[in-house]
């Protein structure tokens, strides 16, 4: 299936509900009836269900999040893929949304699902939903369903069970943003560029690579988002080295002096096209990478890294954008033959 197969019949079912669960999860009626009594009847937050399989319907899962974010009229989605629990929030933020899920993912699901929903709507501001102040019992669990198989118990043990994990407060949770600084400014550069692609008219390269900088830039957020919550602070460091340069290159190349001048202007440029495609190989091996890295994070392995950009650091014109781009923002320079 594609991802607009999954996608599709939830952003219609949220024009009418808060709550979508596919029919392809298993018990889906009884984890629909669930979830509707735990989630705000405000229209504040909106919950999505997947099995599995939507996992593989694109290779960058966290798009499927981005596609229902921009769809759904709720302000804030929160997405369970099987066992993967992501979010994101207009009213709060996507980094305050995906870590509470991830720092939840633990509690399996739909435990830490019905956490999520917790913590997030606690966050919230108050009457934060079209509707004004929560209602519908959001605050009582239903039972729980476990593959298929609908274990019903008293509300007050199941609430009880919950009540003993003692979660964070909300304001250690944002306390601090979990991307290094850094690697925020690249994040925050990318975004910056990917309306300039979008808004080329005509040009097919131009339209795919706008998309792929935004979904590297949801991954790069993920990626760190993700170590933080599970992995030591020695793999964060680690990841921060290894993308702050590789980043830098890829952001020069990207800039609009460099492949969006190639795109719109090629007749201005030597070897335009193998140039075009250095920079689309490039940008499609450190998302590959990074997302290979995220899987890592989820089962706790070390990280590994075997992207290189040699043909890009092989272009001048490339090592005196990245050297400008390190003194606008304050970094040291670094040798033009740094991997």
């Amino acid at each position: 299936m594609t991802d607009d197969s999954w996608t599709g019949p939830a952003i219609e079912a949220l024009a009418s509900s808060n709550v979508y669960v596919s029919t392809d999860v298993p018990g889906y009626e009884d984890l629909q009836a669930s979830l509707a009594q735990t989630v705000p009847a405000d229209g504040s937050i909106a919950v999505v269900v997947l099995p599995d399989e939507a996992a593989s319907a694109d290779q960058y899962t966290f798009y499927l999040l981005e596609k229902l974010t921009k769809g759904a009229d709720q302000q804030t989605v929160i997405l369970a893929i099987g066992d993967d629990l992501m979010g994101d929030s207009t009213a709060l933020g996507r980094d305050a949304v995906l870590t509470i899920a991830n720092q939840n993912e633990g509690a399996g699901m739909p435990t830490g699902l019905v956490e999520t929903v917790q913590d997030v709507k606690a966050d919230l501001p108050a009457g934060g939903g079209p509707g004004g102040t929560d209602s519908g019992g959001a605050d009582v669990l239903m039972p729980v369903i476990i593959g298929g198989v609908v274990l019903v118990a008293a509300v007050g043990t199941t609430v009880g069970l919950i009540a003993r994990r003692r979660r964070k407060p909300a304001a250690s949770r944002k306390s601090a943003d979990p991307v290094p600084p850094g690697i925020r400014l690249r994040v925050n550069r990318l975004r910056e560029l990917a309306p300039s692609y979008a808004a080329v008219p005509g040009n097919a390269i131009a339209a795919e690579t706008a998309t792929n900088i935004d979904t590297l830039a949801s991954h790069v957020e993920q990626l760190f988002i993700r170590l933080d919550a599970k992995a030591g602070e020695d793999q964060s460091v680690i990841a921060e080295a290894e993308y702050s340069d590789k980043l830098a290159r890829l952001v020069a190349a990207l800039d609009r002096d460099y492949l969006l001048d190639l795109l719109t202007r090629p007749d201005l440029w030597d070897a335009p096209d193998e140039r075009v495609d250095e920079v689309r190989e490039a940008l499609t091996a450190v998302t590959t990478q990074i997302v290979d890295n995220i899987k890592q994070v989820n089962a706790r392995k070390g990280l590994l890294f075997q992207v290189s950009l040699d043909s890009l650091i092989g272009r001048s014109e490339l090592r005196d954008w990245e050297r400008q781009f390190r003194k606008s923002s304050g970094e040291p320079q670094q040798g033009d033959g740094s991997p």
